[in-house]
């Protein structure tokens, strides 16, 4: 059974209560990535944009940083809506691509955390850290593969 289903208006999230507890840590874990250089998962996240060029890096995230928090913040209280409901959720497909673009981001962060730089470091973790990663990239891919179906 897919977690997400194509319905009239959207796509429906279909998670069990425990798999939404599992993923309300989710939120916690994307709003305490510290700062560059000391949190891998800020590092992760705020790639440079300018590779051969450090100030103008500098100056792309000094002035699109906040844009892209705000963005980011929007799509947590997609996820967090979504989470929080009762009943199943219809989401529209803008919607549903900023949940995929949050599981994403807990992906990118909760690996950078483990130390995956390569696929082959999956295989290094723990049973519960690679459960989670799986878990997480299993409802990622499920996601993606009901929005192809949306468009």
């Amino acid at each position: 059974m897919s977690h997400f289903r194509t319905v009239r208006g959207g796509i429906r999230v279909e998670l069990s209560p425990d798999e939404k507890v599992f993923l309300a840590d989710v939120l916690p874990l994307l709003a305490g990535i510290g700062a560059r250089g000391s949190d891998p998962a800020a590092d992760r996240l705020q790639v440079p944009v300018y590779l051969d060029d450090p100030e103008s890096n500098e100056e792309w995230w000094r002035l699109m940083g906040q844009d892209l928090e705000a963005a980011r913040r929007a799509d947590r209280a997609i996820f967090q809506r979504a989470l929080s409901s009762k009943e199943q959720v219809t989401l529209d497909v803008e919607e549903a691509d900023a949940m995929l673009r949050v599981l994403n981001e807990a992906r990118l962060a909760l690996g950078a955390r483990l130390g995956i730089d390569v696929e082959s470091d999956h295989d290094d973790l723990s049973e519960d850290s690679r459960q989670v990663m799986d878990y997480l990239g299993w409802v990622q891919e499920e996601l993606t593969i009901e929005l192809m179906r949306a468009l």
